[in-house]
């Protein structure tokens, strides 16, 4: 669960006061009118049906505006109940460090043990986390809304509606809106979360231990967003890498060499970098292309030795191409 924080959504929990009405999420919530609700393509995931929730396909996400959006990972072949701990813990010291958080409960969603939490994030907004699962399989849910209460019980009955069908035969390429060659290479896709990809070596499954080895993640953004600055969000993965919420999975970074650049009209950022992580050196590779149809980003991890697998990423990140 931590390194799903650490790479798609870095969830910033502050310490500041609101004052409106709480909610009450009851123990146990039945899940209605199946057949009536939207099926999430390349998921086992469905939910209902949003008038004023747009759903992006490319990114998992339901968003209403800039202000109001969530968020659905669903990763197959993890333990809900190995993972939910975490979110759990972290939440549990930002309240003892003097942060009101509105809701935090264990609950059943459906048939499945689930976690939900609504917590602060500055004086005029709020976010909304769930967890649900079984040993098989977890989905998490994260997003934000503005601080009234008609945001606040629209994105909570929109959230809590969500359905997990494992009778649902989902093909997860359909959650991969690229292509790439890997025809020469060794990594594999051994999962996906959200719309990243996971390859490993061998089709090596993550964990906790083993996910600053040698792996790479690929993304892609659709050409749909409003003033994207492609340094900016460079500079602010960099800066998620090392300031993660679990202070335990932080990396010091070092930057040895940034290249920004425009090529056949598209703009490039390579960024290559050590990392020293509890302790030990790792080296990190991150390229980011930005088109008139999306953003493409490779984030590669590399600890071999002599960091041989560098200069294989550099070639990988260049063969992705949008389908």
């Amino acid at each position: 669960m931590r390194y799903i924080i650490l790479f798609v959504l870095i969830i910033s929990l502050s310490s500041c006061e609101l004052f409106s009405q709480d909610i009450n999420i009851p123990d146990k919530i039945e899940i209605n009118n199946i057949s009536n609700k939207v099926d999430l393509k390349g998921t086992k995931v469905l939910i209902d049906k949003s008038v004023n929730y747009q759903y992006y396909p490319e990114l998992k996400r339901f968003q209403k505006d800039s202000k109001n959006y969530f968020q659905i990972i669903e990763i197959a072949n993890q333990n809900y109940y190995n993972s939910v701990p975490n979110v759990i813990n972290k939440i549990n010291e930002l309240e003892k460090q003097g942060g009101k958080v509105r809701v935090k409960k264990e609950l059943k969603l459906g048939i499945y043990d689930a976690y939900f939490g609504l917590a602060p994030q500055g004086q005029e907004s709020e976010q909304i986390v769930l967890a649900f699962g079984d040993t098989s399989f977890v989905v998490l849910v994260v997003g934000v809304f503005e601080n009234n209460d008609k945001e606040r019980k629209e994105i909570t009955d929109l959230v809590l509606s969500i359905y997990y069908d494992k009778s649902i035969k989902a093909d997860l390429n359909d959650n991969l809106f690229y292509n790439v060659d890997l025809q020469k290479s060794e990594f594999k896709l051994s999962n996906v979360m959200s719309n990243y990809g996971i390859y490993t070596l061998g089709k090596e499954q993550l964990t906790d231990k083993t996910l600053y080895l040698n792996n790479f993640f690929i993304g892609t953004l659709p050409n749909k967003l409003q003033n994207f600055d492609i340094k900016v969000y460079s500079d602010n993965l960099i800066s998620k890498y090392q300031n993660n919420i679990f202070k335990e999975k932080n990396i010091k970074i070092k930057i040895i060499s940034e290249q920004q650049y425009k090529e056949d009209g598209n703009e490039i950022i390579k960024v290559e970098m050590i990392g020293i992580y509890q302790g030990k050196e790792l080296k990190m590779y991150q390229y980011i292309k930005e088109s008139s149809k999306g953003v493409i980003q490779f984030i590669g991890t590399d600890i071999s030795k002599n960091y041989m697998h560098i200069s294989e990423y550099k070639l990988i990140a260049e063969s992705i191409k949008f389908k």
